[in-house]
Formats: structure tokens, C-alpha cells, sequence
């Protein structure tokens, strides 16, 4: 049984409303390191140069917090239930517009507004509770943590073969946010791949990022090409874009760990409070101000690629409509 105080700080995660947590110790995770190591030697982290700087010290959270013993680790589910959407099958596309499908986790509204609050009541509750002395540092996949490594060392799920945390409640349909601690917690047990032979996530990835299992070419992932990627989506990939004009779930979709969905608590996530399912691309299209643009998409995901990463990916799937220039 966890420590009373281990118990009493993940009763107060999941009371603010986080779905699962989990404590991993605050050691190096040297096979990790490794594995980040080859795949950045590998350009597969593509135009994330981000991802290149003091790589050491994701697998470190000494180095990045000194004195820390502990990394809680909590997951949210954004998870909708949209049965047709699941098992690789996309769901109908409004017939009276053109569209481009959004990844679920972009639905709503932008998933740190949300996490980053309670964080911070999370940390102000550790505060009180362990008294002066004790510090901490939280990130919402912004900070240099490999947070799923650590939620796998907490317990709180696998990593997938499509490199995904894969949880046994909530499949892989979770947010994931770390708090780096000096408060010492009781560890988790960490957990093992549990996908065994399956491949469908390999075999179903239209672009072939998934070269491997657990291996991701960045260079050739739909979300990365439709989010994070500032330059133009090759001619050679626009075909395989499958509709998508922000992000990608059909890695997701297509796992039996995710066939039955439990949906989100979280109002926020909602498709009514953001951008939902699909984007009109003749809208998006005709936006020529990125005043226009901020307002069309304030505080939701699709803010990130910014007014020409959309419209260039909207671009894309126009040029697959008709059949090329």
C-alpha cells in the first residue's frame, strides 16, 4: 500500500480531476536516453530542433530539478465517444462543405489551459501539505521530461508499438503532464509492452512513419507534417494525407486497446468548445488576416501551426481532390 502521504497526493490528482497517476522515482532512465539518442542521430525527430537541445537531460529530471526524488506523473482522457470513428473507419464528412478531419485531442479547447490549472493547485496543495523546503516544477509536454518513459515507470501505462502510452483504462486517449518533485513518494511498478504480436498500428499508418515497432520517423508522421513541420508537406505524402488537415489518429484508431473508448468528464474537451471533428476548408481558406485566423481558433489547439501551416495543409488536400496541379 502507498505511504500516507504518496496516498494523499494522489487523492487530491485524481479529486482536481485528473484521471490517472502515477509516482516514478526521480532516477536516469539510461536505456531511455539511449533510444532518444539513436532516433535524433537518425533525423527522425525531423524539424523539431527543439528536441535536440540537452537531450541528456529529458531522461534526468535531477538536471532539470536538482534534488528531485519523485515524478508524478498524471494522464487526463480526452477520449470522445464516436463509435465510427474508431477502428480506422473515418467518420461521414458533412456532404455540404469540404473538409479536413481534426485529431480528437484537438476538438475542444487547448488541453494546457486546462492541465496547467490544475497543476498548479496540485503543486499548492504538496506545498501545504509537506510543508516549507519542498520544491517543485510541472509541464505539460513542454518541458524537457520524456513523460511517457516516466508514466511507464510510474505504472501508469505501456508504450505502444506506435509509440503511444497506452493505458489500460483509457487506451492511449490521454493527456499526459509530470510534476518534478524534492518531495520523496512511493514508486509505482512500471510496466511492460502488452502488445504482443498485434502490428494493426504498423500496417495501418498511410505514410509508413511507423517504420518499426516503437520506432517513429517524424519525417513522414501526418501530425507532424500537419502541426509541428514549418515547410511544404512533399508531393509524395499529400496523397496519403487521408483527409487530415490537423494532426492524425489512425494509429490510434485502429488499436484494440482503444476499441472501446470512455469519454472525457472534461467539458473543455468537448467538440462544442473548440473546432470539433472537421474543418470547413473554404472558410479556412478565405481567412486573409491572422487576426481573423487567432479569433476563429482562440484558445484551441489548431492555433499551432499557425494561419499558413493550415491553409498550406488545406492546400494539400485540395491538390489530392483534384487530382494534382
Amino acid at each position: 500500500m502507498p505511504t500516507s502521504l504518496t496516498r494523499r497526493v494522489i487523492d487530491q490528482a485524481l479529486a482536481l480531476g485528473f484521471d490517472a497517476v502515477g509516482i516514478a522515482a526521480a532516477d536516469s532512465l539510461d536505456q531511455d536516453d539511449h533510444a532518444l539518442t539513436q532516433w535524433l542521430a537518425g533525423g527522425r525527430h525531423a524539424g523539431m530542433a527543439y528536441m535536440a537541445r540537452e537531450p541528456r537531460r529529458r531522461s534526468r529530471p535531477r538536471e532539470v530539478l536538482p534534488g528531485a526524488k519523485s515524478v508524478i506523473v498524471l494522464a487526463m482522457n480526452y477520449a470522445q465517444v464516436e463509435p465510427d470513428l474508431r477502428r480506422g473507419t473515418a467518420r461521414r464528412a458533412p456532404t455540404s462543405k469540404i473538409v479536413g478531419r481534426v485529431s480528437c485531442y484537438a476538438w475542444g479547447k487547448d488541453y494546457h489551459l486546462v492541465i496547467e490549472e490544475r497543476l498548479a493547485q496540485l503543486e499548492a496543495f504538496i506545498h501545504a501539505t509537506a510543508g516549507p523546503g519542498t520544491d517543485c516544477r510541472s509541464y505539460v509536454d513542454h518541458g524537457p521530461v520524456l513523460e511517457k518513459a516516466f508514466a511507464r515507470q510510474a505504472g501508469i501505462g505501456f508504450i505502444g508499438k506506435n509509440t503511444l502510452l497506452i493505458t489500460e483504462a483509457f487506451g492511449s486517449w490521454v493527456f499526459l503532464s509530470v510534476i518534478l518533485t524534492t518531495l520523496e513518494l512511493e514508486p509505482g511498478l512500471a510496466q511492460t509492452s502488452q502488445c504482443g504480436s498485434c502490428r494493426l498500428c504498423l500496417d495501418a499508418c498511410p505514410t509508413g512513419a511507423l517504420i518499426g515497432p516503437y520506432q517513429l520517423d517524424a519525417n513522414r508522421c501526418i501530425s507532424y507534417l500537419t502541426i509541428e513541420s514549418k515547410g511544404e508537406i512533399p508531393d509524395e505524402l499529400k496523397p496519403q494525407l487521408n483527409g487530415w488537415v490537423f494532426g492524425c489518429d489512425i494509429c490510434q484508431e485502429v488499436c484494440p486497446y482503444n476499441a472501446h473508448p470512455k469519454p472525457t468528464a472534461v467539458k473543455a474537451f468537448q467538440p462544442d468548445q473548440g473546432a470539433g471533428p472537421w474543418l470547413d476548408l473554404e472558410r479556412l481558406m478565405a481567412l486573409t488576416s491572422d487576426e481573423a485566423f487567432r479569433e476563429m481558433f482562440r484558445d484551441t489547439p489548431l492555433l499551432r501551426p499557425k494561419r499558413a501551416g493550415l491553409q498550406r495543409n488545406a492546400m494539400a488536400l485540395s491538390v489530392n481532390r483534384k487530382g494534382g496541379r
